[in-house]
């Protein structure tokens, strides 16, 4: 189930709305005033604490190539 990021074109509003399937168009309404004129924006991500590793690995791995920091929570 995709977790999407949407904006409010009426009132600026940025939430995130769950699809409950891939395959159904749900109607995606603004949850703080209704509005369906809404569209669909890059939702920001968040980066490890600690940036500064050298690739020397965490709990979850060392995937100096493809995590930063090093530290992968994929392995």
């Amino acid at each position: 189930m995709p977790i999407y990021r949407y904006r409010c074109k009426k009132c600026g509003k940025e939430f995130d709305f769950l699809h409950k399937s891939m395959a159904a168009s749900e109607e995606v309404r603004c949850e703080a005033c209704g509005e369906k004129d809404v569209e669909r924006i890059l939702a920001p991500f968040s980066v490890g604490a600690d940036t500064t590793s050298s690739g020397s690995g965490g709990a979850g791995g060392s995937c100096p190539t493809c995590c930063p920091g090093g530290s992968c929570s994929l392995m």
